[in-house]
């Protein structure tokens, strides 16, 4: 089973901000993040809509500059241990610059379900290529399965996955559908029967975001490829796995 952290290791660190990812690189497989437009056309990892919730500012994510997003605290509302820290919200050049050098896997989740950010698809595979980020080290990831069947058209060999919170029919026959090779399901939400009829399509399972060591055993038992959780490292020393 791998590992990946969602938005980083955020249960250390601010969600989706450098700190959290580079804190991540060691203890995972993979890296999940997420990506909106600026107001000016650049990407920024950031993970809601508004920047109300991690940050100290107020306003949709579209409706402000890379310049006034810069300006913002992302660790202003952190509640982990040490309370609000100082961090900015991340371009995706940067973290793709961070994370390029190592070997871990971009889970890069296209936040397109709310916002359709026209064209966003397109920027980040050209910005992916422009680090010499290798396919086969890249997921694109969303809820928006509109925006998986525009990656497939856009590049065949990065692989997809559709994400969904709720019980969907039938998901690795959407997900084959889609050309998508992985299911990204609530962990709440996935059942053995579930597993066992996407591996069957040979598609994987990947869940997000067990809370706890024993929901992460539990997902262990259903036999998921791969688990995407706040806190790999305690997570993992809890389960004894190295």
């Amino acid at each position: 089973m791998r590992w990946f952290a969602h938005r980083g290791a955020s249960d250390q660190f601010p969600e989706n901000t450098l700190e959290a990812i580079e804190a991540a690189i060691p203890f995972v497989d993979g890296i999940e993040f997420d990506v909106h437009f600026s107001r000016d056309g650049v990407g920024v990892i950031i993970h809601d809509e508004t920047v109300n919730r991690t940050t100290d500012g107020t306003g949709r994510v579209v409706d402000l500059t890379l310049a006034e997003l810069k300006q913002l605290n992302a660790g202003a509302r952190f509640k982990g241990s040490g309370g609000p820290v100082r961090t900015t919200i991340p371009t995706l050049d940067e973290v793709l610059a961070l994370l390029a050098p190592t070997s871990v896997i971009l889970n890069i989740e296209l936040k397109t379900d709310t916002i359709r950010y026209p064209g966003l698809e397109a920027y980040t595979l050209e910005r992916c290529r422009a680090y010499g980020i290798a396919s086969d080290r890249l997921i694109f990831s969303s809820f928006n399965h509109y925006s998986i069947a525009t990656v497939r058209e856009l590049d065949p060999a990065i692989e997809t996955a559709i994400l969904f919170p709720y019980p969907l029919y039938h998901p690795e026959q959407q997900a084959k559908q889609l050309g998508a090779k992985a299911i990204h399901p609530d962990y709440r939400r996935v059942t053995r029967d579930d597993v066992i009829l996407a591996h069957q399509a040979g598609i994987e399972v990947r869940v997000y975001t067990p809370k706890t060591a024993a929901d992460v055993k539990q997902m262990m038992a259903l036999g998921v490829d791969a688990v995407i959780v706040n806190d790999p490292k305690t997570f993992k020393a809890s389960l004894s796995i190295h």
